[in-house]
């Protein structure tokens, strides 16, 4: 047997989980919520709808995200003729497919091609490398909007955030600080 331990000081505060702490505080006032990232504003505008007859306040936002777009090969020229003598270069070689880009983030470059798939990218690029060209490769980004919906609900109310994760892929419901 263990012996008895001595009784609670009552100058020493009891510990407390503060998931306990935070449960008794939201549980008579009001919670929010985020729902998202969702892709589309129509997206965005079902979803309002779902809820709105439950939330007491909603709050729409945008924020923006990069995303793989595919893979790019180019080669690249000292300066806009030097591209264009590049070009000349590249169908004299027999090259069909290129693109002399007009492009703030790369401007004397020739472009030979967008790809989904990087085992095509590779093939291309060293299809051009055989041919004596310094070919790159690279990963094309861009940006993408993504639509949120804050809301509130009050104490007892349940929101129909499942029937609109399972119409948004990759959507997430979850609890945020209230707005």
């Amino acid at each position: 047997p263990l012996p008895e331990a001595p009784p609670p000081d009552p100058e020493v505060p009891e510990a407390e989980l503060v998931a306990d702490a935070y449960r008794r505080a939201t549980a008579s006032g009001p919670r929010c919520f985020t729902i998202g990232p969702l892709a589309t504003l129509v997206q965005q505008s079902r979803a309002e709808d779902r809820l709105r007859p439950f939330a007491t306040q909603l709050r729409l936002r945008t924020t923006q995200a990069d995303r793989d777009r595919g893979w790019w090969v180019f080669v690249s020229a000292p300066s806009r003729s030097g591209a264009i003598a590049l070009a000349r270069r590249l169908a004299e070689r027999g090259v069909e497919d290129y693109f002399v880009v007009a492009d703030a983030d790369l401007p004397d470059a020739v472009s030979l091609g967008l790809f989904a798939d990087l085992a095509n990218a590779r093939r291309r690029l060293s299809s051009i490398r055989r041919l004596g060209f310094d070919a790159q490769l690279s990963i094309r980004r861009e940006e993408i909007p993504q639509f949120w919906i804050d809301y509130q609900i009050d104490p007892g109310t349940r929101s129909p955030w499942r029937f609109i994760l399972r119409a948004s892929p990759g959507a997430r419901n979850f609890e945020i600080p209230c707005f």
